[in-house]
């Protein structure tokens, strides 16, 4: 089983813009000193996130999904969701007509879905 803390795979292909809001979400409930504590970053971070000058790290984000009240998951975890998601129909959309390819994709889609119906 996967785990937050020994892999980075679970959070590198959330889009920086989710990142960005992901922190306004958490920002609705904290102060921007309150979270960087919780991340261990510095104030001047997150600031940074706000204004979108740098977004956070795989291991900012890790330590994120690790900090989450329970009424912040289901909102956090259908961002991830919807972006993922997202930049799938954006690939489908590259692959265009190669049937080869649309053929992989409905695989993985079947793989996805019967993982979580086993769950």
């Amino acid at each position: 089983m996967i785990t937050l803390d020994d892999e980075y795979g679970i959070v590198h292909w959330i889009s920086k813009d989710a990142r960005y809001k992901i922190i306004e979400l958490l920002l609705t409930t904290r102060s921007v000193r309150q979270l960087a504590n919780e991340l261990g970053v510095s104030a001047t971070a997150v600031k940074k996130y706000l204004e979108r000058k740098t977004h956070p790290s795989d291991a900012t984000m890790i330590k994120l999904l690790t900090i989450l009240a329970p009424y912040e998951q289901d909102k956090v975890y259908e961002l991830i969701i919807n972006d993922l998601f997202d930049a799938l129909t954006r690939l489908i959309e590259l692959i265009g007509n190669n049937e080869r390819l649309l053929d992989m994709v409905r695989e993985k889609l079947k793989e996805v879905e019967l993982f979580v119906e086993q769950r």
